[in-house]
């Protein structure tokens, strides 16, 4: 009898900690038969956008007729966000049973395997049973320690390079760019998403170092960056199937990524007639897209903004931005993070973050009361709120918005 969905994520949940190396993920996976070998294995590298481009390419590959699923991180409101099978999010009971094996299978040969490791194996146990032939990884942190590196990616698309997680991955962006693309292997097919000359350079290095096929950036022609993102995971797909997708495929394969956009990627909702924007934005250039996409959009419509983040953020960079964009900026506290949410009131006596208009930010530690007060705001003059920061932050607003708020 498997064990039940709640208590594989109290499991999970004790089990949330950053531990580098591969040493447990492949010891895990050989003890459950090394389910990767049986896939076609992608994994999705970058700064952004990740999650978006490899749902996209998840669902080209179904369109080109290749049955693919897709592992994604972090989760927003569920757990089962974390595995696509054929284009659509796993059950509960099937998320159970998979990641339920698998915890028992570490805990009984005694392998420390962290959850986001837990996570990595157990979705590839679940697309192996599932008779999948393609299996797209977006990796965590970086590549060369990833544990999706351990699933031997033939194929690695890599969306752009900005400066995070830099404690872990390096100070420049070429430094980080070469951890990215630490784990291309000889006769590999490196997808470029991005043009930056640094990042371009780095992978032309990294791609003669391991013998791989660099495939270089094409401009997808919109200014979203979402968009731009599904066109890299449609692109993407069209290399590793070696031919352009026919018009209807593409088509398809575009509006069925489109109609189920991850949670908290640019997610709108309308509350007492204020648009109301959710997106993760958690690092300057995350932010920047996400703030140049509200602009397209909304236009010069006043804007309120709710910022959460979490420890280790260039804070200083994003909320330079902020003071150039947001008429009004609240600060709040991120959810669910296991202690890596930044306290808003901390942010407010470091920084001093104002807002355009040279006012101090507001500090509403919970995030439903800060949004409540957003909204308030931008209802007397027609404006639109963005919630960002920190996906976290996003997961809090949307627990609001799917209830509280309805109606």
């Amino acid at each position: 009898m498997h064990p039940s969905y709640e208590a594989v994520c109290r499991e999970l949940n004790l089990r949330r900690r950053i531990t580098l190396g591969l040493e447990r993920i492949e010891s895990l996976l050989e003890l459950l038969g090394d389910p990767h070998r049986s896939l076609s294995i992608v994994q999705v590298v970058g700064t952004n956008g990740k999650g978006t481009t490899a749902v996209a390419l998840m669902h080209a590959l179904e369109a080109a007729g290749r049955l693919s699923g897709a592992y994604l991180s972090p989760h927003v409101l569920s757990y089962t966000e974390r595995v696509a099978l054929r284009g659509h999010f796993v059950s509960e009971k099937g998320f159970a049973a998979a990641m339920g094996k698998t915890i028992e299978v570490a805990d009984a040969n005694e392998v420390p395997a962290t959850q986001f490791e837990l996570l990595t194996a157990g979705a590839l146990l679940a697309f192996r049973d599932a008779g999948l032939e393609w299996a797209v990884l977006e990796a965590g942190l970086g590549a060369r320690h990833d544990a999706t590196s351990a699933a031997e990616p033939g194929a690695v698309v890599l969306t752009n390079v900005g400066l995070d997680h830099m404690e872990y991955l390096g100070d420049s962006v070429e430094e980080i760019a070469e951890e990215k693309l630490a784990s291309l292997r000889p006769g590999a097919i490196l997808i470029l998403g991005t043009d930056d000359p640094r990042v371009l350079a780095a992978a032309r290095r990294a791609g003669e170092r391991a013998g791989a096929r660099v495939v270089e950036h094409e401009e997808a022609g919109d200014s979203s960056y979402l968009a731009r993102n599904e066109c890299l995971g449609v692109r993407a797909a069209e290399v590793l199937v070696g031919r352009p997708l026919r018009q209807g495929e593409r088509r398809a394969a575009l509006a069925v990524a489109r109609a189920t956009r991850l949670p908290a990627r640019f997610e709108v909702h309308e509350v007492c007639r204020v648009p109301v924007v959710v997106d993760g934005g958690h690092n300057p250039e995350g932010l920047e897209a996400v703030l140049g996409t509200v602009r397209a959009r909304y236009g010069k419509r006043p804007l309120g903004v709710v910022f959460g983040a979490l420890k280790g953020k260039d804070i200083e960079s994003m909320l330079s931005t902020l003071a150039r964009e947001a008429d009004i900026l609240v600060l709040a506290r991120p959810t669910d993070t296991g202690g890596r949410a930044l306290d808003p009131k901390r942010v407010e006596e470091e920084y001093g973050p104002r807002n355009s208009g040279g006012g101090r930010a507001l500090v509403v530690d919970d995030i439903a009361d800060a949004l409540r007060f957003a909204v308030g705001e931008m209802e007397e003059v027609n404006g639109v709120v963005l919630v960002t920061g920190s996906l976290y932050t996003g997961a809090g607003a949307l627990r609001w918005l799917r209830g509280d708020s309805r109606g």
